[in-house]
């Protein structure tokens, strides 16, 4: 739901990144130890009431 998006709170710290994730396509995310992942720029996103990203001004394609 687009009205509870909310800011991530961990942004510079390592994530779990879900398949549902909209970073788990993303290129600035890279995996890191322990199955957690980084972001190049400190995850940006909006996350939705699920913990889910679904909204990122950053997000960059790993098709691109």
């Amino acid at each position: 739901m687009l009205d509870q998006i909310c800011e991530i709170a961990c942004a510079g710290s390592p994530k779990s990144i879900s398949d549902d994730d909209l970073c788990s396509g993303c290129s600035n995310c890279h995996e890191a130890a322990f199955g957690m992942s980084v972001c190049k720029v400190n995850f940006p996103g909006r996350f939705d009431s699920d913990g889910y990203v679904q909204q990122c001004d950053a997000f960059l394609s790993l098709s691109e």
